[in-house]
């Protein structure tokens, strides 16, 4: 699921954009993200056809070794921020194998928010908020060739097709911190009128 490598820099904490919270997984978070984990409508996107099937002893164990005693959190839950921080889906940071990237995965867990734009939402205020740290100069994250719309969603932030899998059935999209800067500057013009 993700990596217990403690060679990540610090990473951002608490991440606000103007519809959502992101901030770390705490065990108060756990019935939502055992939900999400155990429904095959939220997972088969990413390749887990039957859902995950975890019980509370495998919730208890995950918490030990991925939220429990870590000065910095690398899993953190997007929350809607209005009225009440309301969980709706999981965001997790992870070290990768290429000097400055980091690899990142995220789920919207509510299937009746699919497609009002929060994944895409809580994609750029990351990255703009990762970016501006100065540790990170890409971002990585990896996906089935026919998740539609995790493309979109990783697209309307600036992230290109790096390259696909030997298996032909997943990708790998990056985003670099030049990518992003550019992308923004496009977005920009397009709200001004100025570009198509």
């Amino acid at each position: 699921m993700m990596s217990n490598d403690n060679t990540l820099p610090p990473v951002p904490q608490r991440v606000e954009s103007q519809r959502l919270l992101i901030r770390p997984s705490t065990r108060a978070d756990a019935p939502y993200l055992k939900r999400w984990w155990n429904d095959p409508q939220v997972t088969t996107p990413g390749g887990n056809q039957a859902g995950m099937q975890y019980d509370d002893d495998d919730m208890e164990t995950w918490f030990r070794r991925y939220v429990d005693g870590r000065a910095h959190s690398t899993h953190f839950v997007i929350c809607l921020r209005e009225p009440t921080e309301q969980p709706i889906g999981e965001f997790y940071i992870a070290s990768d194998d290429r000097p400055g990237c980091v690899g990142c995965a995220l789920i919207i867990g509510e299937p009746s928010l699919w497609g009002k734009g929060y994944g895409s939402e809580a994609l750029a205020a990351y990255a703009e908020a990762l970016f501006a740290t100065g540790t990170c100069e890409a971002i990585r994250i990896d996906m089935r060739v026919d998740n539609v719309a995790a493309q979109r969603m990783a697209r309307k932030v600036g992230f290109a097709v790096e390259h696909v899998w030997a298996n032909g059935q997943f990708q790998t999209m990056l985003l670099s911190r030049a990518a992003f800067e550019l992308h923004k500057v496009r977005q920009a013009e397009i709200a001004a009128g100025l570009r198509r």
